[in-house]
């Protein structure tokens, strides 16, 4: 009836599902509504909008007269990485797993001149064991990984870690904001730019999240990007777009490792919350933001190149593939020809969940070494080059980007595994509260 002749209607702008109707973001600088039986509504992220406000593209070889070729180009990815303020062997795993992308860059540009490194994508727990506080983005980013590969942006998003007691405030960003976008600001840098995604008023309160929304560490952190929970990052001339996708929800008990009990590492989230009850609610908006926004992107089509970042595997969100999510979203006319790759981590292995052409297009990339031992192997990182027929995988599971084993003499059996990592996480299988895919008591969203 009248949702399907609205659906018509609004065209790619408009999508019926379970009985609601979505309209999704126009993009003139005006914040969208979100219509459902219940009446419920989103307040979306304050982004700036406009394409490759970095300039990344301004150092890409083959563009703009710049010398070389695009493939002379690519990006790293990796999870689970935030290692050195964790477990007693974690920052040197982490360490290991940086000198290997180091040798790579090293490598690559001595084999060609041209080759740039563009930028690192970081898929969540990037400060273990609870999140990051004042002095993390030199102890546990910079400090590990040099100039070689901090020159470049880093785009990150939340893993269950990184919402901990270090980072109290992070889960309920409107309870205690200490920065707010609002009508008096949405045109500066932090809230939008010229173009901003939303002007629905939005706290903030994360440490990990852009300076200039008062993340922490300043100058150390600048090319440390996380400009909201949820975002999108597009560079026209590579015809690439990058959705960052926060659904730390279906994960309540992993919260900083072990979620919100009296002596766990979530704890103090509800002190900034209140209750229980409202920390579910602020993540489900989150939740439900980031959905927003993948709907968005995908319906808009804007590029033929997409990267999707996110912390979990499938099994952790029910079976949800986000891959999958936004080629359903895609226009008819753009399935076949927009390549989407899709990371993730949370288990801490490299893994190839799938292919399409006989390429992988779902990595599992959680063994770059901040968790949870020796043992966690395979290992390392992903590369992805770009070139004349798109992005392209260079490196997943050859030995250039990964390890098969950690040069260390301890035995992750050690006597000390259970007080060294247990104590202080429900991620790791060998640990006796280990929250397993889909559990009830878990997900709750």
């Amino acid at each position: 009836g009248m949702l399907q002749w609205l659906a018509k209607l609004l065209g790619p702008l408009a999508r019926q599902r379970c009985g609601e109707l979505q309209v999704l973001p126009i993009m003139f600088g005006r914040a969208f509504t979100r219509l459902t039986k219940s009446g419920a509504s989103e307040v979306p992220p304050a982004l700036r909008h406009e394409p490759d406000y970095l300039n990344i593209a301004a150092r890409a070889a083959g563009v703009g007269g710049n010398s070389g070729e695009l493939s002379d180009n690519f990006y790293m990815v990796v999870a689970d990485q935030g290692g050195c303020g964790g477990c007693d062997t974690c920052c040197s795993t982490q360490a290991q797993i940086a000198t290997k992308m180091k040798a790579y860059v090293e490598s690559r540009k001595a084999a060609n001149p041209n080759s740039q490194l563009l930028f690192v994508l970081a898929a969540g727990d990037n400060f273990y064991w609870t999140g990051a506080q004042e002095g993390s983005f030199t102890s546990t980013w910079a400090g590990v990984y040099g100039d070689e590969l901090t020159s470049v942006p880093w785009f990150a998003v939340y893993g269950n870690h990184d919402y901990g007691n270090s980072d109290p405030g992070s889960a309920c960003p409107g309870a205690q904001p200490r920065f707010t976008c609002n009508s008096t600001n949405q045109n500066d840098a932090a809230c939008g730019g010229s173009n901003p995604y939303s002007v629905e008023a939005q706290g903030y309160n994360s440490n990990q999240l852009n300076a200039d929304k008062g993340g922490v560490d300043g100058a150390v952190r600048a090319n440390y990007h996380m400009p909201d929970y949820t975002y999108f990052y597009s560079i026209p001339d590579l015809d690439f777009e990058l959705v960052a996708m926060d659904w730390n929800s279906v994960d309540i008990g992993g919260l900083g490792g072990q979620g919100t009990c009296d002596t766990c590492g979530a704890h103090l989230l509800l002190e900034y919350c209140g209750t229980q009850d409202a920390l579910i609610s602020s993540l489900t908006a989150i939740k439900d933001a980031s959905t927003e926004v993948m709907n968005n992107r995908s319906a808009t089509a804007a590029s033929s190149n997409v990267a999707i970042l996110g912390h979990y595997p499938d099994e952790f969100q029910s079976d949800t593939n986000f891959r999958q999510m936004y080629l359903d979203g895609l226009p008819t006319a753009k399935q076949a020809t927009t390549k989407v790759f899709n990371f993730f981590g949370h288990t801490h292995v490299q893994e190839c969940r799938g292919t399409s052409g006989g390429e992988c297009v779902d990595f599992l990339t959680g063994g770059s070494g901040g968790c949870c031992g020796y043992s966690d192997v395979p290992a390392g990182f992903v590369a992805i080059a770009f070139g004349a027929s798109g992005q392209t995988v260079e490196c997943f599971l050859e030995e250039a980007c990964t390890l098969s084993a950690y040069g260390a003499a301890a035995s992750p059996g050690r006597p000390d595994f259970l007080h060294d990592v247990c104590d202080h996480t429900n991620d790791d299988p060998r640990c006796p509260g280990y929250i397993y895919p889909g559990d009830s008591n878990n997900v709750t969203a």
